[in-house]
């Protein structure tokens, strides 16, 4: 009876996900590599003229399915089409040649966000840590076709940028300790499997990270110098939320990275005390912040949101 119970309790929320969403493969530049995705495909209102669509890109190690809520609550109660896509080389457990800015960047987040581009009108870009760096390193034909950027908790994660806490103890054993002997005895970055959190991540993918993270500059070439093409393409506005609880990263990584965005329209910080890293994307969490950020996606405003506290 128990079971008959929950299987009555989440089979609508089951069938509302399957109604409103599908999965779909995306062709990544150069080499066409499908890219696994879920699109929300909005019905418009007929006071809806130019059709929105919103490409959510996750953070390092995060699926697609993390930021579902959002994108449902974006596409029902606000009538976006919404994507969210899983880097190549997540969940495949073997050894790749991929590294983080040759495909994560220049092929994935700007396949989609190509792909995208020639079907709607509008393309705004929500980057999530790390989806939110793909701005200083895509291609600048591809930035320019964004119309605006919601950066969340999207740092120069330069190791002295960090906050100095037990975070960062273990961001330290992971990145530049354990990192060469999981490599050698998994094949792959055993995020999942060996440190129960996120998903498991090519080998190089996690070496590129981790030899940015000792740079002061953090994106930069095999010379060690400055990758600018990518901050200097953004045009559009810019809106960056980050918080003051943030595990890692202090206000200072936060305002280093955005302030490269110097030849955007607009560029717009919102510092907010609660949010953690990951904690925008729970919708119990962050609902009254999702509706202060809607006019920022439909619009382009940056006014300060006015939350009860």
């Amino acid at each position: 009876m128990n079971s008959i119970r929950i299987i009555h309790k989440f089979l609508p929320k089951i069938y509302c996900v399957r109604k409103s969403s599908s999965t779909i493969t995306i062709p990544a530049l150069v080499d066409s590599y499908p890219i696994e995705a879920t699109f929300f495909e909005a019905t418009l209102p007929s006071s809806v003229s130019s059709p929105i669509c919103v490409v959510i890109s996750g953070a390092t190690g995060s699926r697609r399915q993390f930021y579902h809520p959002f994108a449902k609550y974006l596409n029902e109660q606000h009538h976006f089409h919404v994507v969210t896509y899983d880097y190549r080389g997540t969940h495949e457990r073997k050894s790749t040649p991929w590294t983080l800015l040759e495909h994560w960047a220049w092929r994935d987040c700007a396949g989609v966000l190509s792909y995208f581009s020639q079907k709607y009108p509008q393309v705004v870009h929500v980057g999530h840590s790390l989806g939110g760096n793909m701005h200083a390193l895509l291609p600048a034909a591809i930035n320019e076709q964004v119309s605006r950027i919601l950066l969340i908790s999207s740092a120069n994660s330069y190791l002295m940028y960090h906050k100095w806490n037990l975070a960062f103890l273990h961001t330290c054993l992971a990145l530049l300790v354990l990192r060469e002997p999981l490599l050698w005895a998994y094949g792959y970055y055993p995020m999942r499997s060996f440190f129960r959190t996120g998903v498991d991540l090519p080998s190089d993918i996690i070496r590129q990270w981790a030899r940015w993270s000792l740079h002061r500059e953090c994106f930069v070439d095999d010379n060690g110098q400055l990758m600018t093409a990518g901050f200097n393409s953004v045009k559009c506005p810019v809106l960056a939320l980050n918080f003051v609880d943030d595990e890692f990263y202090t206000q200072q990584a936060f305002d280093i990275f955005t302030k490269q965005f110097h030849r955007s329209t607009h560029v717009q910080t919102w510092h907010l005390p609660k949010g953690g890293h990951f904690h925008f994307f729970k919708e119990n969490q962050s609902l009254e912040l999702w509706k202060e950020s809607v006019r920022f996606l439909k619009t382009g405003d940056t006014t300060p949101p006015t939350l009860s506290k």
